[in-house]
């Protein structure tokens, strides 16, 4: 853990890992004016929550957020640094497959946990009450989120406080990027080549969002991010919530495993 610790430092300070996140920075703040420009022209009250909500929305998330993070993991598993770091450090394939899943789930983290720490920061004059605002109301409403069934939203916004909603969220997207950053590693295993690699990741969200429309939609990534697309059944008998991190659970052990078997495979031909 320390070794992959002192790694990340050194590739934080040693790449331009620090561009990506002032690209992100300017975009949340750019966020922030949209939704300050929003509730003013409307008069709408609005709080804190609202603006980190707004951060994750699925506009957000899939088309800026995402496509970063895939970019700044490009440049993190960088051969020429990562590998050559790793090897000298490990004793086989397995362990250095181990170290690229542990970066890969502290940068996920860490990438939502940066994000809510400038939210904060730069949202520090909004109000912090944990109760639903006009303009959560507004969005939640929006025909813009025609998956959003009434009854369903009226329900969770019931059971769930802005504060409970916005934890919710943050977790389900950590997983998201954690999973991607999953599927790039193994691409990388099969591929050997980076570029490949982040074409696959890109083409996989692009699938997701074909499927986003269609009879699968609830295997969707987005279905599965966002509680307020459960269905009224789910609402009522609990669901709603536990199985939405059971499949990104599931989904990052398959992963897991199918990565596993073929950094051991590889070690058997290379042994060979």
């Amino acid at each position: 853990m320390k070794r992959i610790c002192n790694y990340i430092d050194f590739k934080i300070e040693s790449s331009k890992i620090y561009i990506f996140l002032i690209i992100l920075i300017i975009y949340i703040f750019a966020s922030m004016l949209f939704l300050l420009k929003t509730t003013s022209s409307r008069n709408f009250s609005y709080n804190i929550y609202d603006y980190i909500i707004e951060i994750f929305s699925y506009l957000s998330l899939f088309y800026t957020i995402g496509i970063l993070f895939v970019v700044m993991i490009y440049k993190i598993f960088d051969k020429g640094n990562f590998y050559n770091y790793l090897s000298v450090r490990f004793n086989s394939s397995m362990e250095i497959y181990n170290a690229k899943i542990l970066t890969s789930l502290i940068f996920s983290v860490g990438t939502v946990v940066f994000i809510v720490v400038i939210c904060l920061l730069t949202g520090s004059f909004m109000r912090f009450s944990n109760t639903w605002s006009q303009y959560s109301a507004y969005v939640m409403g929006s025909k813009l989120n025609q998956s959003y069934v009434e009854p369903a939203v009226n329900i969770v916004r019931k059971n769930l406080s802005p504060l409970s909603y916005t934890l919710i969220l943050c977790g389900l997207s950590s997983l998201y990027l954690f999973f991607i950053s999953i599927v790039f590693n193994i691409c990388n295993l099969i591929f050997k080549q980076r570029a490949l690699s982040f074409i696959s990741v890109i083409s996989i969200n692009i699938l997701n969002m074909v499927v986003d429309s269609g009879t699968l939609s609830k295997f969707s990534f987005t279905n599965n991010i966002y509680i307020l697309n459960a269905s009224v059944n789910e609402v009522n008998n609990g669901t709603y919530i536990v199985s939405r991190f059971l499949y990104w659970i599931a989904l990052i052990v398959i992963m897991y495993i199918i990565g596993a078997v073929l950094t051991k495979k590889r070690e058997c031909d290379y042994g060979k």
